[in-house]
């Protein structure tokens, strides 16, 4: 890149770094998030301190260092911030686990919701709500899209809410035949497929982080603690009401790390961009200086942000722009650690806030038979311990959420007719039935 389009990955960033800076301020120590401030411990503290010791750092690299020194200050900070980054990631992985149980035990209790209604309400629920015109319904707000991709994405939802009538072994062969669809293809994407299996069927595990936040952690014990068929209404009302307030703690504390992370990738941005500037370019203009300063002071100025309205909608329009044209040169050295540094920049200052950059580049083996049936095999070995250590509704959780997460196994219309009568319009637990006619009307009118 050149002197200017390195310009533009510094503005950028910088403007980025203060809204973003006054965002975090804003959740750990303003008015807004009153109600969550028991969330925020020592680590989210803690990591918010790291930030702003090294953003202080970045913003005195004009003023107080020269030459070898401020490579040296350049080298250590940058090397802190990529430390700051992966604890950020390995935590917003943890929320993410919690978040994946947590949609899994909204699912049954959403199932759960009608149990109790009286019969005459249900009766009547589904006299207003005809199964033929349902259908005729349902498939309109399929197909009415053109676009493919939104059909598909539309049907995987449907299919996610509508009651599973599938055996494990079942959804092990649709699994299989998608894997199979990698075969020959790079390791990278089937791995990414394996992640998001194995986030959906609740395999991954919490980790390290587990015990540090009760508040996030007890209704989804509470929920694994409870023998689902046997509860009441009562005690259906106290889950519901603590596993959906979870839902907006896990908002809450999962917005705070991804602003975060934002600031950490600026900075981290704006330390790799200095390399590249002539010495006599300021890295971050006074005035954005200012503004980052009187937050880190505890004097967050909402006026110091008038002269800057707009000014990043369109810096961002030009980096777009311009990082969609680098290419990787016929590189000696200096071509070559620039190229590195461009496209480390190219992925901090995405809205992909936690793609890897340690290592930017990983060699990917091809797929082979063998590969793939190691994998497979390993992948349904730790689905079947989860499954049967869970209580049936949960099960079918696991299933219906597996299934809304691969290409659907039914495309035609006649399909998607047949599969709604069978599995939906013969579900057997009529509050059930109800409850998923319910859920996909919500869907229709959105």
């Amino acid at each position: 890149m050149n002197r200017e389009e390195f310009i533009v990955c510094r503005d950028y960033a910088a403007l980025d770094l203060a809204f973003s800076l006054d965002g975090v301020y804003d959740i750990l120590f303003g008015d807004t998030f009153d109600d969550r401030r028991e969330l925020f411990g020592a680590p989210e503290k803690g990591y918010y301190d790291w930030l702003a010791r090294l953003m202080r750092s970045v913003l005195s690299f004009e003023v107080n260092s020269i030459g070898r020194d401020m490579d040296d200050i350049l080298s250590v900070t940058e090397t802190e911030l990529r430390e700051l980054r992966r604890e950020n990631k390995k935590r917003m992985e943890f929320f993410t686990v919690l978040t994946d149980r947590l949609t899994a035990y909204e699912y049954v209790l959403n199932r759960y919701e009608l149990k109790y209604a009286p019969e005459d309400r249900l009766d009547d629920f589904l006299k207003s709500n005809p199964e033929d015109a349902f259908l005729n319904r349902l498939i309109i707000y399929l197909t009415k899209d053109r676009d493919k991709k939104i059909f598909g994405t539309k049907l995987q939802s449907v299919i996610g809410e509508i009651p599973v009538q599938i055996t494990r072994n079942k959804l092990f062969e649709h699994i299989d035949r998608v894997m199979k669809l990698y075969l020959d293809s790079d390791e990278t994407a089937l791995d990414e497929l394996l992640y998001m299996l194995r986030m959906a069927s609740l395999v991954m595990q919490p980790g390290e982080y587990l015990g540090e936040y009760p508040l996030l952690e007890k209704p989804l014990n509470d929920f694994e603690t409870t023998v689902l068929d046997e509860m009441d209404e009562a005690g259906y009302n106290l889950l519901r009401d603590e596993i959906f307030d979870l839902a907006g703690k896990l908002e809450s504390i999962m917005d705070y790390y991804h602003e975060l992370q934002r600031c950490v990738n600026d900075t981290l941005a704006l330390c790799l961009v200095r390399k590249w500037l002539p010495e006599q370019e300021v890295l971050v203009s006074p005035a954005v200086s200012d503004v980052i300063t009187h937050i880190l002071d505890g004097n967050p100025n909402e006026n110091d942000f008038v002269p800057f309205e707009g000014r990043i909608e369109e810096v961002s329009l030009r980096l777009q722009r311009q990082m969609a044209r680098v290419e990787a040169p016929d590189m000696n050295a200096e071509e070559e650690e620039e190229y590195l540094d461009v496209a480390t920049l190219a992925r901090l200052l995405s809205n992909s806030m936690f793609a890897e950059i340690d290592p930017l580049f990983v060699e990917s083996r091809t797929v082979t038979k063998e590969m793939l049936k190691e994998k497979e095999e390993k992948l349904f070995n730790e689905m079947t311990e989860v499954m049967k250590a869970s209580q049936k509704p949960v099960r079918r959780a696991i299933i219906a959420k597996v299934l809304e997460k691969l290409p659907p196994f039914i495309s035609s219309q006649d399909e998607i007719q047949e599969y709604v009568r069978v599995n939906l319009f013969n579900c057997r637990d009529k509050a059930e039935r109800c409850a998923v006619m319910a859920i996909l009307l919500e869907m229709m009118e959105e």
